[in-house]
């Protein structure tokens, strides 16, 4: 009696066993994933699923009992094989994503990317007898991935286009201005000088022609004005663009700008220019002249101190510009999302960066530093930094 108990459990547990292994093959067979069975070292196929069958192109006879090299020969030149030996060798799984792969489906050569792993699988011993192949085909995902990636390089390269049109666009116009500026002083200069010298000698020679003491304090009262003209367009005429910077250069411009700048708003301006300055190109002397300009009229109006510090020197590489104030600060600046750089520091910004450069600008309650590098090796050149 104890034997044909014995029996039946060993019948009911074959049972229970098969009927697991059942559920297990069937889950494998239903699974979205691509699986399959290898066993020994030759790689012999004992088990695919549908999903494997589609993802290779081919029919369950033509894989089934053979091995890898019988049913996908294409594989063999690709390392999938040295890749199988590894594992089977070492028990070690090897874990692959968006693996290239390139099948043969239908009679045509298809390129494929696929997330795989083998697994190897051992006996009760711990001896590897086959291995596990787990596949997911993500070639859309890749490919949607790709052409989403191109598309952002695309953009990239037009926003890239459409930034240099624009620096080209700002150049030219800061050019125009500049152009401008010269001309305007020029004309004020020659024009209006030659109008207020030629009123001034008229009434000079009014002066020797009137007797009447009243009439010749008119005149004498006119002569000042004309006088006090005459200099404030010489004062506008350089401010606008001083004709030294062409004729000698940065340091004497920046030297008689500044101490123009003493006379008329009495802000006391330490200059320290590097001796062996030198010239530069016309873009560069431009740029810097504008910078300290703008710099020390920014600190004579809004900064509140009556003194401030300009700092030019050279080295091999690069020309350092730097304008210092020791004022309230700007207003806001080091708050988050509130920093304020107004219109005159972007053309300051954007004149350091047609020129390749890097500008900086520090503020805080114990004044504001604004900081201009330029590189020598292109900035001694004459040039266009930007082609439209």
């Amino acid at each position: 009696m104890r034997r044909l108990t014995d029996i039946e459990t060993e019948r009911r547990l074959r049972a229970e066993v098969e009927f697991e292994r059942n559920q297990l093959r069937d889950a494998f067979a239903q699974a979205p994933a691509a699986m399959a069975f290898l066993s020994g070292p030759d790689h012999k196929f004992i088990f695919v699923n549908q999903a494997y069958l589609e993802m290779t192109g081919r029919e369950r006879s033509a894989i089934v009992g053979r091995t890898v090299q019988e049913a996908l020969p294409e594989l063999v030149d690709q390392g999938f094989l040295d890749l199988l030996g590894q594992v089977f060798q070492t028990g070690k799984p090897f874990f692959a994503k968006a693996c290239e792969v390139r099948l043969t489906r239908a009679g045509k050569s298809e390129q494929l990317y696929v997330d795989f792993t083998y697994y190897a699988m051992c006996n009760l011993a711990g001896t590897v007898e086959g291995i596990f192949f787990l596949g997911i085909d993500v070639t859309e995902q890749v490919l949607a991935r790709s052409r989403l990636e191109e598309r952002v390089r695309e953009r990239t390269g037009e926003l890239e286009r459409a930034k240099r049109n624009l620096r080209s666009l700002n150049h030219k116009l800061m050019q125009a201005q500049d152009e401008e500026r010269r001309r305007l002083a020029l004309s004020l200069h020659d024009s209006v000088g030659q109008l207020i010298a030629a009123l001034q000698w008229k009434l000079v020679s009014a002066q020797g022609i009137v007797y009447h003491s009243e009439v010749a304090g008119y005149i004498a009262v006119c002569l000042g004005l004309a006088e006090d003209i005459s200099k404030e367009i010489r004062t506008i005429a350089h401010l606008l663009y001083p004709p030294v910077l062409d004729e000698a250069g940065l340091s004497p411009a920046l030297h008689s700008y500044i101490e123009g700048m003493r006379e008329r708003s009495g802000l006391s301006v330490s200059v320290e220019i590097d001796p062996g300055l030198g010239r530069f190109s016309k873009d560069l002397e431009t740029a810097v002249f504008r910078i300290v300009q703008e710099s020390l009229t920014n600190i004579h109006r809004h900064a509140q101190t009556g003194e401030a510090f300009v700092r030019i020197y050279r080295n091999f590489t690069s020309l350092q510009v730097e304008i210092e104030d020791r004022g309230q600060g700007i207003k806001d600046f080091t708050s988050p999302n509130k920093q304020r750089i107004g219109v005159g520091l972007k053309g300051m910004r954007e004149r350091v960066r047609q020129l390749f450069g890097h500008f900086d600008v520090r503020s805080g309650t114990n004044g504001t530093t604004v900081t201009a590098t330029f590189p020598l090796l292109d900035a001694t050149k004459s040039h266009t930094p930007y082609k439209a």
